[in-house]
């Protein structure tokens, strides 16, 4: 049968249409409010019912839209903000392509209530499947509101393919919050399941940051201003000891519009070089302003992706604007070598012979330094210079606990070198500390046992963010579990009461948001709940590159890596150790 071609009807071409807008309830939630600022609203209220799936209302007192017009706010690229192509140049609102409400009429039940200032009454319209149902005129005060009901009704394939009520309402946090930051004079009211979780008066920009992400977070902001001609990066950027884990909270706005750019994003991260650790993201709100014909919006559907007129000056301008926050260090050229295969078996007898070797006496100081090692780390006054090396070779007859045990050495306080029979081994000290907690994390969890726990002193408060305290809800009972012990107080502020055995006093509210991120960023992974609360623990709160580690406490971390069940990995995949054989020296210095 040959497949002719033709037009497809209007109701096929619209919801097509509305998968390049429409994809999850978060954009539903993006284009209405999108319109609401663009109708000059200094008051919005967002309602959710069942994480946007059931329910979405933006209710606005912006200009409203005049009676007789409201039918054509329906049509495809029906749109009341550009009138030619010359407007495409000089584009300020943030919509203009007149495609959301179709799309949306097309895949849900829609409600359109609104009304202008000059009109003594409004107009209601009800739509299913992108056609009109009801159209009359009904008393309002002046504003809009857009209901939106049972999204994606008419396309069963695209309703199953949404994620769980969590994550479809986290993507619609993340959406408003953008909007939070940006119009700090706009008074936003956020509803969900009929309880009010936000309710953030109009204010100052640094009001909204607080309103949004508490006065810590801002604390840990420094302000930063650049100007290029008629181009301005004004905004705030953290300083580096304020990273998170993730890159949840780095903002960029153009021109008021959200807009994801790797490149700009690229230029604020290489400007803290090295004063940042691996795997910790800077935090920052910045705002770019500049003449719409030096940037084309136009790009994607989205329209969260744009064009500069000159990438390169305004990456050079984010570039300096941040490296004002911190100033980068000199680089350091890189050397690589060919990585042999692990010999599993030689380097596990060498470090369990070594620990047989120490005899009572090092077993004695692997015992007490484990106790540090696994609690707090603390390395005596006594231990701070770096161990100078014995002689390998100990005296014909007898071995001494002191010279074996002087078989390690840190360097660059990061990595653990090790002489073994065919050369040389060198230990990543995090991974391997890593790799020891997220063991005997796993251990506590698959038993049901609750960890030990080290009561506060003085009991720590913390205020989460809204994200945040979604998923410290869904993993409470899991924090007791691991041996936190935390009350809630009112609105989304914890007091810290009791932390495991494994965390420093005085960093427990830092491993606390770790844990957050780190589960936050592995929801969709196969691990089981107490495989990713242990990595998630394990790897957040092992000893961090560039600490000091005395020779005792290097053996126990040794000692107790090769009594793991998997000493040659950390949770996540990642290396503990490597081997330079012999060989590969001699060949680096043309012996052989």
């Amino acid at each position: 049968m040959k497949h002719r071609i033709q037009v497809l009807p209007p109701h096929i071409a619209n919801k097509i249409a509305a998968g390049e807008v429409v994809d999850r309830p978060a954009s539903v939630v993006k284009e209405l409010v999108e319109n609401a600022l663009d109708a000059r609203a200094q008051e919005i209220t967002v309602v959710i019912g069942q994480a946007g799936k059931e329910l979405i209302q933006v209710i606005d007192n912006g200009v409203g839209i005049p009676g007789e017009e409201a039918p054509l706010a329906f049509q495809r690229h029906a749109t009341s903000k550009i009138a030619s192509a010359e407007d495409l140049d000089r584009i300020a609102t943030l919509g203009f392509r007149g495609e959301a409400l179709p799309s949306i009429a097309s895949v849900a039940r829609v409600e359109l209530k609104t009304r202008t200032a000059e009109e003594p009454v409004g107009t209601l319209l009800r739509l299913e499947g992108g056609k009109i149902t009801v159209q009359e005129r009904v008393a309002l005060n002046p504003g809009t509101t857009v209901t939106v009901k049972n999204l994606f009704y008419n396309t069963p394939a695209r309703r199953n393919f949404l994620r769980a009520d969590t994550t479809e309402f986290n993507h619609i946090l993340k959406v408003m919050r953008r909007f939070f930051l940006a119009y700090p004079e706009v008074h936003f009211v956020l509803v969900h399941n009929g309880e009010e979780l936000y309710n953030l008066p109009a204010g100052s920009r640094e009001d909204r940051i607080v309103q949004v992400f508490g006065e810590k977070f801002f604390e840990g902001l420094v302000p930063v201003r650049e100007e290029l001609n008629q181009i301005v990066l004004e905004g705030y950027i953290s300083r580096p000891e304020h990273t998170r884990g993730n890159s949840e909270h780095q903002y960029i706005y153009l021109n008021r519009r959200t807009i994801l750019s790797r490149n700009l994003s690229h230029a604020v991260f290489q400007a803290y070089g090295n004063r940042i650790e691996r795997g910790r993201y800077p935090q920052y709100v910045l705002f770019l302003s500049l003449p719409p014909n030096l940037v084309d919006v136009n790009v994607h559907p989205t329209k969260m992706e744009v064009r500069f007129a000159n990438e390169r000056a305004i990456y050079h301008l984010f570039l300096s604007a941040a490296r004002r926050v911190v100033q980068t260090d000199q680089s350091v050229p890189e050397f690589t070598l060919k990585q042999p295969a692990v010999n599993r078996n030689e380097i596990q007898q060498h470090f369990q012979t070594m620990r047989r070797l120490r005899g009572r006496r090092g077993a004695a100081f692997a015992s007490q330094n484990r106790k540090q090692l696994q609690f707090s780390l603390v390395v005596p006054p006594e231990s701070q210079d770096q161990p100078e090396a014995a002689d390998p070779a100990p005296h014909s007859g007898e071995e001494s606990a002191p010279q074996v045990q002087a078989n390690l050495w840190q360097v660059h306080n990061r990595y653990i070198l090790s002489q073994v029979k065919s050369g040389l081994v060198i230990i990543d000290q995090h991974v391997a500390h890593e790799r020891i907690l997220y063991e005997k994390m796993l251990r506590y969890l698959q038993e049901e046992r609750n960890v030990p726990s080290q009561q506060l002193l003085f009991p720590q408060t913390l205020e989460l963010s809204l994200e945040d305290y979604l998923i410290y809800d869904e993993i409470k009972d899991w924090l007791k579990r691991i041996g936190f012990s935390i009350t809630e107080l009112s609105g989304r502020t914890l007091l810290i009461e009791a932390i495991p055995m494994d965390v420093k006093v005085g960093y427990e509210g830092k491993i606390l948001l770790d844990i957050l991120d780190y589960y936050r960023e592995n929801q969709g992974s196969t691990q089981s709940h107490h495989e990713k609360i242990a990595a998630a623990f394990a790897c957040k709160n092992a000893i961090k590159s560039g600490e000091k580690l005395n020779l005792e406490t290097m053996n126990a971390l040794v000692d107790q890596l090769f009594a793991c069940r998997e000493p040659f990995f950390c949770p996540h995949g990642r290396p503990v150790l490597v081997n330079l054989p012999l060989e590969e020296l001699d060949k680096k210095f043309k012996r052989i």
